[in-house]
Protein backbone atom coordinates (compact mmCIF):
# COMPACT_ATOMS: atom_id res chain seq x y z
CA UNK A 1 0.00 0.00 0.00
CA UNK A 2 1.18 3.24 -1.08
CA UNK A 3 1.91 6.06 1.32
CA UNK A 4 1.44 9.52 0.88
CA UNK A 5 3.82 12.02 1.32
CA UNK A 6 2.72 15.67 1.28
CA UNK A 7 5.41 17.78 0.69
CA UNK A 8 5.00 21.55 0.07
CA UNK A 9 7.17 24.56 -0.89
CA UNK A 10 7.19 27.17 1.95
CA UNK A 11 5.69 30.62 1.00
CA UNK A 12 3.84 31.42 -2.24
CA UNK A 13 5.17 33.55 -5.51
CA UNK A 14 2.52 36.22 -5.57
CA UNK A 15 1.71 37.13 -1.53
CA UNK A 16 -2.28 37.63 -0.95
CA UNK A 17 -1.73 38.77 2.31
CA UNK A 18 0.84 40.11 4.98
CA UNK A 19 0.85 36.39 6.39
CA UNK A 20 1.27 34.93 3.45
CA UNK A 21 4.76 36.22 2.26
CA UNK A 22 7.78 35.07 -0.11
CA UNK A 23 10.05 34.40 2.63
CA UNK A 24 13.12 35.52 3.42
CA UNK A 25 15.76 37.25 1.41
CA UNK A 26 19.27 35.44 0.86
CA UNK A 27 22.53 37.15 1.03
CA UNK A 28 22.23 38.11 -2.60
CA UNK A 29 18.92 38.93 -2.57
CA UNK A 30 17.21 36.20 -3.92
CA UNK A 31 13.51 35.35 -2.38
CA UNK A 32 13.60 32.06 -0.36
CA UNK A 33 10.71 30.48 -2.48
CA UNK A 34 12.75 29.91 -4.87
CA UNK A 35 15.58 27.95 -3.05
CA UNK A 36 12.26 26.32 -1.61
CA UNK A 37 11.34 25.04 -4.98
CA UNK A 38 14.63 24.14 -5.90
CA UNK A 39 14.53 21.37 -3.31
CA UNK A 40 10.43 20.24 -3.78
CA UNK A 41 10.78 20.39 -7.63
CA UNK A 42 13.10 17.08 -7.88
CA UNK A 43 10.11 15.20 -6.15
CA UNK A 44 8.54 16.00 -9.25
CA UNK A 45 10.58 13.45 -10.80
CA UNK A 46 10.47 9.74 -10.66
CA UNK A 47 13.88 9.14 -10.37
CA UNK A 48 13.49 10.95 -6.95
CA UNK A 49 10.89 9.17 -5.88
CA UNK A 50 10.75 6.36 -3.73
CA UNK A 51 8.69 2.90 -4.55
CA UNK A 52 5.52 2.51 -2.14
CA UNK A 53 5.83 6.82 -1.61
CA UNK A 54 3.23 9.05 -3.41
CA UNK A 55 4.38 12.26 -3.72
CA UNK A 56 2.14 15.07 -3.57
CA UNK A 57 4.16 17.65 -4.59
CA UNK A 58 2.89 21.75 -4.23
CA UNK A 59 5.13 24.46 -5.37
CA UNK A 60 5.46 28.24 -4.59
CA UNK A 61 3.83 28.72 -7.74
CA UNK A 62 0.59 26.51 -6.64
CA UNK A 63 0.34 29.95 -3.90
CA UNK A 64 -1.42 28.28 -1.25
CA UNK A 65 -1.36 29.86 1.85
CA UNK A 66 -1.17 29.06 4.97
CA UNK A 67 -4.93 28.69 5.46
CA UNK A 68 -5.18 26.75 2.20
CA UNK A 69 -2.36 24.06 2.56
CA UNK A 70 -3.76 23.21 6.25
CA UNK A 71 -7.60 22.71 4.24
CA UNK A 72 -5.93 20.62 1.71
CA UNK A 73 -3.83 19.03 3.81
CA UNK A 74 -6.82 18.03 6.12
CA UNK A 75 -8.67 17.08 3.45
CA UNK A 76 -6.47 14.61 1.56
CA UNK A 77 -5.10 13.67 5.09
CA UNK A 78 -1.40 12.21 4.09
CA UNK A 79 0.94 10.07 5.93
CA UNK A 80 2.99 13.05 6.87
CA UNK A 81 2.84 16.48 5.61
CA UNK A 82 6.50 18.42 4.86
CA UNK A 83 7.10 21.71 4.32
CA UNK A 84 10.50 22.50 2.90
CA UNK A 85 11.75 26.14 4.00
CA UNK A 86 15.49 28.16 3.68
CA UNK A 87 16.39 30.31 7.01
CA UNK A 88 16.86 33.86 8.05
CA UNK A 89 18.18 35.44 11.16
CA UNK A 90 16.79 38.60 13.06
CA UNK A 91 17.20 41.88 11.16
CA UNK A 92 19.74 43.52 13.55
CA UNK A 93 22.31 40.75 13.31
CA UNK A 94 22.11 39.76 9.85
CA UNK A 95 22.72 43.87 9.68
CA UNK A 96 25.79 43.77 12.35
CA UNK A 97 27.24 40.40 10.12
CA UNK A 98 26.83 42.27 7.01
CA UNK A 99 28.58 45.78 8.43
CA UNK A 100 31.64 42.91 9.49
CA UNK A 101 32.07 41.69 6.16
CA UNK A 102 31.35 38.19 4.79
CA UNK A 103 34.89 36.90 6.62
CA UNK A 104 33.36 37.85 10.17
CA UNK A 105 32.83 35.31 12.65
CA UNK A 106 29.36 36.89 13.66
CA UNK A 107 28.04 34.84 10.27
CA UNK A 108 29.11 31.72 11.90
CA UNK A 109 26.30 31.72 15.00
CA UNK A 110 23.69 31.92 11.85
CA UNK A 111 23.86 28.70 9.84
CA UNK A 112 22.81 25.08 9.47
CA UNK A 113 19.57 23.33 9.22
CA UNK A 114 16.91 22.72 11.64
CA UNK A 115 13.80 21.12 12.26
CA UNK A 116 10.53 21.49 13.73
CA UNK A 117 7.56 19.97 14.99
CA UNK A 118 4.71 20.35 17.50
CA UNK A 119 3.52 19.02 20.54
CA UNK A 120 -0.07 20.58 19.37
CA UNK A 121 0.05 18.42 16.41
CA UNK A 122 -2.37 15.28 16.93
CA UNK A 123 0.75 13.05 16.45
CA UNK A 124 4.19 14.62 17.96
CA UNK A 125 5.88 11.31 18.89
CA UNK A 126 5.66 10.44 14.70
CA UNK A 127 6.27 14.08 14.21
CA UNK A 128 9.02 13.74 16.27
CA UNK A 129 10.56 10.15 14.70
CA UNK A 130 10.69 11.65 11.26
CA UNK A 131 12.47 15.14 12.57
CA UNK A 132 15.48 12.81 13.80
CA UNK A 133 15.55 10.51 10.93
CA UNK A 134 16.01 13.28 8.83
CA UNK A 135 18.43 15.14 10.91
CA UNK A 136 20.20 11.99 11.24
CA UNK A 137 20.66 11.74 7.67
CA UNK A 138 21.61 15.86 7.40
CA UNK A 139 24.49 15.18 10.05
CA UNK A 140 25.60 11.95 7.54
CA UNK A 141 25.74 14.13 5.01
CA UNK A 142 28.23 16.83 7.06
CA UNK A 143 25.57 19.54 7.81
CA UNK A 144 25.22 21.21 11.37
CA UNK A 145 22.56 22.36 13.32
CA UNK A 146 21.20 25.48 13.72
CA UNK A 147 21.00 26.48 17.27
CA UNK A 148 20.42 30.54 16.36
CA UNK A 149 17.04 29.92 17.20
CA UNK A 150 17.97 28.36 20.54
CA UNK A 151 20.33 30.55 21.99
CA UNK A 152 19.21 34.05 20.30
CA UNK A 153 15.82 33.93 19.65
CA UNK A 154 15.23 31.44 23.16
CA UNK A 155 12.83 28.87 21.34
CA UNK A 156 12.57 25.33 22.27
CA UNK A 157 15.11 23.13 21.14
CA UNK A 158 14.78 19.53 22.16
CA UNK A 159 17.78 18.23 20.98
CA UNK A 160 21.06 20.78 20.19
CA UNK A 161 22.78 17.86 18.71
CA UNK A 162 19.96 17.56 15.79
CA UNK A 163 18.54 20.92 15.86
CA UNK A 164 15.36 19.67 16.49
CA UNK A 165 11.81 22.43 17.97
CA UNK A 166 9.72 22.03 19.68
CA UNK A 167 7.41 24.97 17.79
CA UNK A 168 4.68 25.63 20.86
CA UNK A 169 3.56 28.46 22.15
CA UNK A 170 4.90 31.44 21.65
CA UNK A 171 7.07 30.16 18.86
CA UNK A 172 3.86 28.23 17.75
CA UNK A 173 2.96 27.86 13.66
CA UNK A 174 -0.18 27.42 11.97
CA UNK A 175 0.63 24.93 9.73
CA UNK A 176 1.81 22.55 12.48
CA UNK A 177 -0.52 23.35 14.72
CA UNK A 178 -4.06 22.54 12.40
CA UNK A 179 -2.74 19.75 10.09
CA UNK A 180 -4.33 16.41 11.30
CA UNK A 181 -1.20 14.33 10.08
CA UNK A 182 2.40 14.29 11.21
CA UNK A 183 4.33 17.33 10.16
CA UNK A 184 7.59 18.64 9.97
CA UNK A 185 8.97 21.85 8.83
CA UNK A 186 12.28 21.17 7.30
CA UNK A 187 14.95 24.69 7.35
CA UNK A 188 17.30 23.58 4.81
CA UNK A 189 19.89 25.78 5.41
CA UNK A 190 20.20 29.57 6.33
CA UNK A 191 20.03 31.20 3.12
CA UNK A 192 21.41 35.19 4.73
CA UNK A 193 24.36 33.71 5.42
CA UNK A 194 26.52 34.04 1.93
CA UNK A 195 28.91 30.84 2.73
CA UNK A 196 25.75 29.22 3.21
CA UNK A 197 23.81 30.60 0.41
CA UNK A 198 26.62 29.98 -2.07
CA UNK A 199 26.37 25.65 -0.78
CA UNK A 200 22.60 25.48 -0.80
CA UNK A 201 22.75 27.23 -4.12
CA UNK A 202 24.62 23.97 -5.93
CA UNK A 203 22.62 21.06 -7.17
CA UNK A 204 25.13 18.70 -5.07
CA UNK A 205 23.96 20.55 -1.58
CA UNK A 206 20.51 20.20 -3.14
CA UNK A 207 20.62 16.02 -4.13
CA UNK A 208 22.08 15.82 -0.65
CA UNK A 209 18.84 17.11 0.97
CA UNK A 210 16.73 15.64 -1.32
CA UNK A 211 18.19 12.21 -0.36
CA UNK A 212 18.17 12.83 3.05
CA UNK A 213 14.40 13.41 2.95
CA UNK A 214 14.16 10.18 0.62
CA UNK A 215 16.23 8.09 3.17
CA UNK A 216 14.69 9.59 6.53
CA UNK A 217 10.75 8.66 4.37
CA UNK A 218 12.31 4.50 3.97
CA UNK A 219 12.67 4.18 7.53
CA UNK A 220 9.87 6.29 8.65
CA UNK A 221 7.51 4.19 6.63
CA UNK A 222 9.96 0.42 7.04
CA UNK A 223 10.49 0.75 3.65
CA UNK A 224 13.00 -1.88 2.63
Amino acid sequence: MNRTVLIISGHVQEPASKTDQKGAQSYTGIFEHEFNDAVVGYFEDKFHQISGIHYDVIKASGNLGLQERVEYANRIMPDLYLEIHHDAAQTEDIEMARQAGENSPLWKDMGGFSVHYSENNPFPERSNIFAQLFADEMLKNGFNPNLYHADVEKMMCIDRYRGIYNRITPWGLYVLSNVKSPAVIIECGTIINPHEEELLFREETRLKIVNAINHALMKFFEIK
